[in-house]
């Protein structure tokens, strides 16, 4: 008879591993532990009744007032960020507040929490990760929110304009583009002369023009040529198609670095969950990066409810199905490895943000405008008759096609603002972009008709576009102009590619040849062909196909490019998960001001008679918050150790970096008031010319280096968390 395994609840499930974690401590640790808390212990002691007893202590009402109660504002951010952040480690801790606290303080900190019973590290599938006390989950209930991790900015706002890219600077840059093929260098940064030009025709906006380059050519639309670079008018067709908004956001994260289709759609969605997340609220850098690093996180009801994957080809195809379900696999990797980062100061750039602002620190504060509820977040296939995905953004105003541009009798054309970019790309292939501003302004001449009709245009499409998008006539002269000038250009034509040429009868069997027939891409005279063939096999694989298999080898011809669809974004964005887990309490715990807790252990700790090295051991407890019951002031628990040495005491130096090494724990060395500060694990003591040099494994960035030992001014050791083991 089979048997019904238990269902245990998440809370009971966290109480378990708490419970666990206790039986990983070596014994010193673990017998440490438990006589700074319940004091003197027997031996032989059971270890589950001296944590049962631990966890009697920690339920006491007194107890959790007082725990709660000496909890500092930055130690509670460190909390909520354990609590927020799925299968939370130390790694993350530091890289969440990177732009916030130092890494020693962090580093401190966490040790501090899990020696107070706050925090506790659970070996998960041997991956271990910073918890949360759960038997403090009822007296922090009122404390732990997802809001004290993103605080409201308190700045001087200041007035500005907001400066975003509209379809008609996107429009204007691919103008210049066409223009100026051969604009950048090697390194893909923009050349002087590039600028100057830029300068002037774009003005302020000249700066955007880096972040778009970079962007069309990570997107694949802008590819190098043997003269600079050109278009992709395939994958362009595509990219017009989506609206202004997720033309905004490929382009700023695209600009960033060069990513495949689906990792470029991840961070694309990790930019507009981010923002969703801000809101209205104003911003700071740093406030930026925590919200995508939380919006990268997966809520953990998704983690403890996937199912256990162990072969790599099965973990690839669930991988696929939750990208495809919305759950991104890759997004908290993105947010962590400094992606984020570099996508924010592309907003910048873009205008996706703005500045409004300083803090009395002198911190820049930012606001976003809320392109993704406005016009601008309509797909531009559906905008035919909505023209408001341009500058007017939100104004939800209908713009007819026929209003777009004026062309006036010296060929000077000004086009309008709020229309959408696939509207505007088809007349700028034969237009030159003399001025970016409101109303943008372009000409016609000579040279660039010549460049449309490089790109496939005649006269008749030329005028074509022309007339649909100007309510007045468009002007005699340039009629007469583009008939000149279409003669002109067809007098003479270069061809390259796979040639066909037949005689007679067999030209004429070749226009009606069902297989050959759709490959003929041009012909050029009677009985020549320019085919649309990519290599060699597969021309002759066709002309076996049709039955002329007499025919010998030709040369290449171009075909156009077949390029993938962008993939969709979801506009509306994820919300992070700003759920606790607690369950609510029955009552909230009241605390008591922090400075009370702590005068009463001074008070208790005054009335015994102790040595002076004994009391100078347990008020070290009291700073370090530990001693939440006077108990616990007794000397017999206390191990002494020296944990720091400064100034001319070289060899106290030197006993503090010979006890980390043997402990396998950090130090903290300073050189000079205000100097040089490094944190890490000291490797190795070497002597050199007579001085003597440490080796530390520098924190966190894991790179070695040597320091003289008796330059610092001061060597700490950084006791490991209980939990460090």
């Amino acid at each position: 008879m089979a048997f019904r395994e238990p269902v245990m609840s998440e809370h009971a499930k966290k109480v378990l591993r708490w419970r666990e974690s206790f039986l990983y401590l070596d014994e010193n640790r673990f017998s440490e532990t438990m006589r700074t808390y319940l004091g003197e212990i027997k031996t032989p002691y059971n270890k589950q009744k001296l944590v049962e007893s631990l966890e009697s202590f920690l339920r006491q009402r007194e107890h959790l007032v007082a725990i709660k109660s000496l909890v500092s504002k930055e130690e509670l951010d460190i909390i909520c960020a354990a609590v927020f952040i799925p299968d939370c480690t130390e790694d993350k801790l530091t890289k969440f507040f990177e732009n916030t606290y130092s890494y020693s303080f962090l580093y401190e900190t966490i040790n501090n929490l899990e020696d107070r019973l706050i925090l506790f590290i659970s070996n998960i599938e041997d991956h271990f990760i910073i918890e949360f006390n759960p038997l403090l989950e009822d007296a922090f209930y009122d404390l732990i929110s997802v809001e004290k991790l993103l605080p409201e900015i308190h700045f001087e706002k200041k007035q500005t304009q907001n400066t975003i890219v509209t379809a008609e600077m996107i429009a204007a840059f691919c103008a210049f583009v066409i223009q100026n093929p051969n604009l950048a260098k090697q390194d893909r940064s923009l050349k002087k002369h590039t600028i100057e030009v830029a300068e002037e025709i774009f003005g302020e906006k000249t700066s955007s023009l880096t972040v778009l380059f970079n962007g069309f050519l990570n997107l694949g639309i802008l590819k190098d040529s043997g003269k600079g670079v050109e278009f992709d008018w395939s994958k362009m067709n595509k990219f017009v198609q989506q609206s202004l908004a997720e033309q905004l956001v490929y382009i700023t994260v695209a600009s960033s670095g060069h990513f495949s289709r689906d990792n470029l759609r991840l961070q694309a969605q990790l930019l507009i969950d981010t923002l969703r997340n801000l809101g209205s609220a104003c911003f700071t850098k740093d406030l930026f990066l925590r919200t995508g690093f939380l919006a990268a996180a997966r809520p953990k009801s998704q983690e403890e409810t996937r199912p256990q994957i162990s072969s790599r080809f099965a973990r690839l195809i669930e991988e696929s199905r939750l990208r495809t379900a919305g759950q991104d696999v890759e997004a908290t990797r993105i947010s962590e490895n400094g992606g984020l980062e570099r996508i924010f100061d592309a907003a910048v750039v873009m205008g996706l943000v703005s500045d409004c602002g300083t803090t009395d620190s002198g911190e820049t504060v930012y606001t976003f405008e809320n392109i993704f509820d406005s016009g601008c977040a309509g797909s531009a296939a559906d905008a035919g008759s909505e023209r408001g995905t341009g500058s007017e953004r939100g104004a939800g105003s209908e713009r007819n096609l026929c209003e777009m541009l004026t062309v006036d009798p010296g060929m000077s054309v000004n086009i309008m603002p709020g229309f959408a970019l696939k509207d505007i790309i088809p007349v700028i292939k034969f237009m030159s972009v003399t001025r970016y501003d409101m109303v943008s302004s372009y000409s016609i001449d000579r040279q660039s008709i010549m460049r449309g009709f490089d790109f496939g245009l005649t006269s008749k499409s030329i005028l074509a576009a022309l007339k649909e998008r100007t309510a007045y006539p468009v002007p005699e002269t340039l009629e007469v102009q583009l008939d000149d000038w279409n003669a002109s250009y067809s007098s003479a034509e270069f061809f390259k590619g796979f040639v066909l040429k037949l005689d007679g009868k067999m030209a004429i069997a070749a226009e009606h040849n069902s297989v050959l027939a759709p490959h003929i891409h041009t012909v050029i005279a009677p009985g020549i062909f320019l085919l649309d063939i990519n290599d060699d096999a597969e021309a002759m694989a066709l002309i076996k196909e049709s039955g002329l298999d007499f025919i010998g080898k030709i040369k290449t011809a171009r075909a156009e490019n077949q390029s993938t669809d962008f993939l969709k974004l979801n506009l509306e964005g994820r919300k992070i998960n700003d759920r606790s887990g607690f369950t609510s309490p029955t009552e909230v715990l009241e605390t008591e001001d922090a400075e009370k807790v702590t005068d009463r252990m001074y008070a208790a700790l005054a009335k015994l008679k102790l040595a002076p090295a004994a009391r100078e051991g347990l008020e070290l407890r009291i700073i370090h918050k530990m001693v939440i019951n006077p108990s616990q002031l007794n000397p017999s628990i206390l191990r002494m150790e020296r944990t720091n040495a400064g100034g001319m005491d070289f060899g106290g130096k030197l006993y503090i970096i010979d006890l980390a090494m043997k402990s396998q724990e950090k130090i903290e060395m300073k050189f000079g008031a205000g100097g040089l500060t490094v944190v890490g694990v000291p490797l190795n003591v070497t002597k050199k010319n007579d001085e003597a040099f440490v080796e530390i494994q520098l924190e966190p960035d894991n790179i070695v280096r040597e320091y003289s030992i008796g330059k610092a001014s001061s060597v700490s050791r950084i006791r490991k968390g209980m939990f460090r083991y």
